[in-house]
């Protein structure tokens, strides 16, 4: 190796350590600051933070459970629900938040998203995207986007729903038939693959039955992605997560901007011939956008590079999010249904007596010729939301300024300045000071009226969170949902198999949380995943 090369290497190797070494002094600087003005935090050590106490916590639940779950054990030392949290130089001081109060007080404050997020989204989608723009930017892009997520266009995407779970009832029939363990979260991905690929480019690409390079290439990319917190040096340092990062990634781009160029092309041709107006050939997210440039622009238009480059990011931020968080709430809700059978009765109940069968076929035909009937389905979607707040895939966090100041209920102040503010939806939909009974599954609470002790608080559920920047696709999302349980619930038996599983993959560790072995792990950029992706058996009724 050249000597000036070792020496950019050494010297570079200083410069890192001399900035890691700055912000651990940095860190420690305030919390001792914010220790002696009596705020609340963990106990405090001058070196090492809140490391020990975190571990301390860390130690009483299975070591793959996600830091939201550690937080969750440590919620019961904060009972106002507002805390410190020093893991430098892992992270960013944090101002750990878990009362509706907080949450409203975030969304009324244009906060940014740390750079870590925003790197990592732009690792994973390309470039700018809903997520990452800033205000006015976003602005215009949302505007674009909306109408391609109202209930009226998302009711016209539901034949192409309802074909892609076809492939998946045809799929539990055949595990059904083999009275096999199946890891359940594996199908539910690539059914919530195949549907978000459907909706946002019109083409089937069938992962459910086959490879898929799409698929492949979008999971690996999120798996090969930590997002915000990872205390894990294996991920972090793996030299190999790189690489396979950009191979995916180039991949994916290709194929999406590939489909972006056929599909303009078709309707550049078709306009010409002034029929792009009335085109129902196809139902597409893609298609929708593609068409609305044309409309501003006229048919002799080429497609801009810089808008057919954002388009690109804005799908594969829609491939991303629209099937991973979707794909393991769905195997929740599979979960959650099997062990509390009075729940799966009723839920049963409502099915047939809406579609007159539970015969997964029959009702994929009822709901087809009357899409609007899914919103009839209250009790599923009761089942969905209390999924959802056990359960949520992500969680709300933004950089601090100094001129925000958070207020918890008792009146108490918490400057947010150089720490993140990090609002976690579980220990906000657990919180025993706003529900009752917060960790039992009881869907009833979302038809109760005000006043009633299951009543849910104002702000206290926000798995797609509130305000201008709220989720866009929660509406896709919830349908896709209702679509799949009433096309499944009706004809199969979900049997957990965890017993079975921890017999062939022995672990003298801790693996329940509040015993409960379904418990929350990392799953990389794509947020929570149920353990083991639940194996299961599947039986046919």
């Amino acid at each position: 190796m050249p000597s000036s090369v070792l020496f950019a290497i050494i010297i570079a190797t200083f410069a890192c350590l001399f900035r890691w070494i700055f912000q651990l002094i940095q860190a420690r600087r305030l919390m001792s600051k914010l220790r002696n003005a009596g705020l609340p935090m963990p106990k405090y050590h001058p070196i090492f933070g809140h490391f020990k106490e975190f571990l301390k916590h860390k130690a009483n639940v299975p070591t793959d459970a996600t830091i939201n779950t550690v937080l969750l054990h440590m919620l019961d030392d904060f009972p106002d629900g507002v805390f410190y949290l020093d893991l430098s130089p892992f992270a960013k001081p944090l101002l750990i938040t878990a009362t509706p109060s907080c949450g409203q007080q975030m969304q009324r404050h244009s906060l940014h998203k740390p750079m870590e997020l925003v790197n990592a989204s732009v690792r994973l989608t390309g470039g700018p995207n809903l997520f990452t723009m800033p205000d006015k930017t976003w602005k215009t892009w949302r505007k674009i986007l909306e109408p391609c997520f109202s209930s009226a266009y998302i009711l016209s995407l539901v034949p192409a729903i309802i074909r892609e779970t076809c492939s998946f009832v045809d799929n539990l029939e055949d595990l059904a038939y083999k009275k096999s363990l199946v890891q359940l979260e594996d199908l539910t991905l690539n059914l919530t693959i195949d549907v978000i690929v459907a909706v946002s480019l019109d083409i089937q690409i069938n992962c459910q039955k086959e490879k898929s390079e799409i698929a492949s290439s979008l999971r690996t990319l999120i798996e090969c992605t930590s997002v915000g917190l990872d205390l894990n040096p294996v991920s972090r340092l793996n030299p190999i997560r790189p690489l396979l990062r950009y191979i995916s990634a180039r991949k994916l781009d290709n194929l999406i901007l590939s489909e972006i160029d056929n599909r303009y092309n078709t309707l550049r041709m078709a306009a010409k011939k002034e029929k792009y107006l009335s085109d129902s050939t196809s139902s597409s997210i893609v298609t929708a956008i593609l068409q609305g440039y044309l409309f501003d622009h006229g048919p002799a238009a080429s497609l801009n590079k810089q808008f057919r480059s954002i388009v690109s990011s804005q799908i594969r931020l829609f491939l991303f999010a629209g099937h991973d968080t979707t794909g393991s709430t769905l195997a929740y809700c599979y979960f959650l249904l099997s062990k509390h059978p009075a729940a799966l009765q009723r839920i049963r109940a409502e099915i047939n007596d809406i579609y007159g069968t539970s015969h997964c076929r029959d009702v994929a035909t009822a709901i087809r010729d009357d899409p609007p009937s899914l919103n009839r389905l209250i009790y599923t979607l009761c089942i969905i939301k209390e999924a959802l707040r056990l359960y949520p895939p992500a969680s709300a966090i933004r950089e601090g300024k100094p001129d925000l100041v958070m207020v918890d209920e008792s009146g108490r102040t918490f400057p947010s300045a150089e720490c993140n503010v990090w609002h976690i939806h579980l220990l906000l939909q657990r919180n025993s000071k706003y529900w009752k009974d917060p960790h039992e599954f009881k869907p009833e609470r979302w038809l109760t009226k005000p006043g009633e002790a299951l009543y849910p608080p104002k702000g206290g559920w926000r798995p797609f969170e509130f305000g201008a920047r709220n989720c866009i696709g929660q509406t896709l999302a919830i349908f896709e949902l209702k679509i799949v349980l009433a096309m499944t619930v009706g004809q199969f038996d979900i049997i957990p198999g965890y017993d079975d599983w921890d017999q062939t993959h022995p672990n003298p560790c801790i693996r329940t949380v509040l015993g409960n072995r379904a418990y929350q792990v990392d799953g990389g950029a794509g947020g929570a995943h149920i353990a083991n992706r639940f194996p299961c058996y599947i039986q046919s009724r």
